[in-house]
């Protein structure tokens, strides 16, 4: 059912939604007015982060751990060249030792937190750099000073197709650097010219990846809060849009439809009933509600429309298509499925409901001391040839109402293109206006 009972509180889902995402955008500006060397998110930020790009990471490490430990494997034949007297003892290490620690860590990637899943990587290259050191270590050879190639290129590797977080890529970069540096000093039968180029070349190849690793993980990053931002001014904008349509087609005291939104929903119920779908208007009109309003004021009166505007809300649910504020006193109801007959048996319900309410009302000058309604109903396709005719029909059998002495029921069948009809009412009566004439309006009291 299109309908509210009462104005909504400004803290319904939707405005919550509006201003958690309005704080986490200020959050996000926040974050990316930040140096841009930082690369740490605020708590939340890092969660979401996280939430949002785990997957895609872990596939990513998976992807790129097959793919290095592949290369890794077949660079094994260097060390036949470079130092081939532990070229074997090489070849055990990276097979029998590094193979099924890396599958270790292909397993592991998903089954635990991002900051164990970033150590894992970490350590697992540190292992696979510990290799070509410990053989440039103990290796001897015309060409060992070649074998640190084997060191710098690992780093590389982890630091920019592996895609380390900075953290580890420090760690790991620094952790080599040193360990490189101190298995050429083992060997001084290499020339010390020699021996710093070969230094120079190692460090220089790590700084750059390390440098690389930083500019990745701030692009990623950085991306991220981009892309965050726009899709949460996105939803603002989706939210704003619905805030503006809701207030567009809401009544603002009591919540419910106004006479727009009644306007529109009247077309489409019509144009469905045009298919076989039939339909039925109420027209709900408080009785005397200008001495209502002369009498308590008009604040007690705004409070009786919201109260009315409850009522029929509850008794109708579940069977009123749309409940619509559709003048001042007065209310629309829109009834799917429901001919004259049954709509007339809803609308006294709803008008013995608000008797039984019993809000008072003196000096209605009837010898009612309550509030009551006056209601006319009209349904579809009993002869109405447009949306506009069927309000007429409602209409006149409210007026009908109203002077038959209020608090009190009719239907009218609508005024066919020969302008007769004829009259349902809830007392066994029959009433039709003039041929060609239209019906009489009331007068709203």
């Amino acid at each position: 059912m299109i309908a509210s009972s009462a104005a909504r509180s400004s803290d319904d889902p939707g405005s919550l939604s509006f201003r958690a995402s309005d704080r986490l955008l200020v959050l996000i500006e926040r974050t990316l007015q930040a140096t841009r060397w930082r690369l740490v998110f605020p708590a939340e930020l890092e969660s979401r982060f996280e939430a949002e790009t785990g997957r895609r990471r872990v596939r990513h490490l998976r992807r790129t751990t097959l793919i290095g430990l592949a290369v890794f494997h077949l660079y094994a034949g260097a060390a036949f060249v470079t130092t081939p007297d532990v070229a074997m003892l090489n070849l055990v290490l990276r097979f029998a030792v590094m193979t099924p620690l890396a599958i270790g860590i292909f397993v592991g990637l998903s089954r635990v937190s991002a900051p164990i899943r970033e150590a894992l990587c970490g350590l697992g290259v540190l292992a696979a750099v510990t290799i070509p050191v410990l053989t440039l270590w103990l290796g001897h050879g015309p060409n060992v000073a070649h074998a640190t190639t084997a060191i710098w290129l690992t780093v590389i590797f982890a630091n920019i197709s592996l895609a380390l977080r900075f953290t580890w890529a420090c760690i790991v970069s620094g952790t080599t650097a040193l360990a490189g540096g101190l298995a050429i000093a083992a060997h001084p039968e290499i020339a010390p010219d020699l021996a710093g180029l070969v230094r120079l070349d190692m460090l220089i190849g790590i700084a750059f990846s390390l440098g690389a690793a930083h500019e990745i993980e701030s692009a990623n990053r950085r991306n991220y809060l981009y892309t965050l931002r726009e899709s949460l001014r996105a939803q603002q904008l989706v939210v704003a849009n619905a805030r503006l349509t809701r207030l567009s087609t809401t009544d603002p005291l009591t919540g419910l439809a106004n006479r727009r939104a009644f306007s529109q929903r009247l077309e489409a119920l019509w144009q469905a009933s045009r298919d076989g779908d039939p339909f039925a208007l109420m027209l709900v009109d408080v009785d005397h509600f200008k001495r209502f309003n002369d009498h308590y004021g008009h604040g007690a009166g705004d409070a009786c429309l919201c109260e009315i505007s409850r009522l029929l809300t509850a008794r109708v649910s579940g069977t009123a298509d749309l409940v619509s504020r559709y003048g001042g006193e007065e209310f629309a109801l829109l009834l799917p499925g429901l001919d004259s007959a049954a709509a007339i048996v809803l609308a006294e319900r709803v008008r013995q409901s608000l008797n039984a309410l019993a809000l008072p009302h003196a000096g209605r000058g009837d010898g009612l001391d309550h509030v009551t309604v006056s209601v006319g109903v009209a349904a579809s396709p009993d002869g109405a040839e447009t949306p506009a005719a069927l309000v007429e029909a409602a209409d006149a059998a409210l007026y009908r109402a109203k002077s038959a002495g209020r608090n009190r029921t009719k239907c009218e069948g609508a005024p066919s293109r020969a302008g007769t009809g004829p009259g349902l009412e809830v007392e066994p009566t029959l009433a039709a206006w003039p041929a060609g004439g239209t019906p009489p309006r009331r007068r709203s009291a």
